[in-house]
């Protein structure tokens, strides 16, 4: 399994997706009191979610589901396929050009 941690993500969408800079993974991991979301990505076109991602991107929408961005991260190549849980952040300082740390 892949662990990626909230502030990462919140790079990584960042990065992948220019026109989201106010992305913030607290919102998109909801109200889950300290527990990891776990999805499996696999980077394929899904029709039914596919349009509401992209109505996210153009602004239309105000939330997509977290499983949705992370499998548009692994189809733009910013995440490789597989099993992963997103973890919520401890606040520390690191440098701004710090790579996301994803360990398996």
């Amino acid at each position: 399994m892949n662990l990626i941690r909230a502030d990462d993500l919140e790079r990584l969408v960042r990065a992948t997706f220019p026109g989201k800079r106010q992305f913030s993974a607290e919102s998109a991991l909801g109200g889950r009191a300290g527990e990891p979301v776990v999805a499996f990505v696999h980077g394929g076109a899904d029709p039914f979610l596919d349009r509401q991602f992209d109505d996210w991107i153009a602004g239309a929408a105000a939330f997509v589901q977290l499983y949705q961005l992370l499998n548009r991260l692994c189809r733009a190549g910013a995440l490789a396929p597989g099993m992963y849980a997103v973890t919520r952040a401890r606040r520390e300082s690191r440098s701004a050009d710090a790579s996301p740390s994803l360990s398996h």
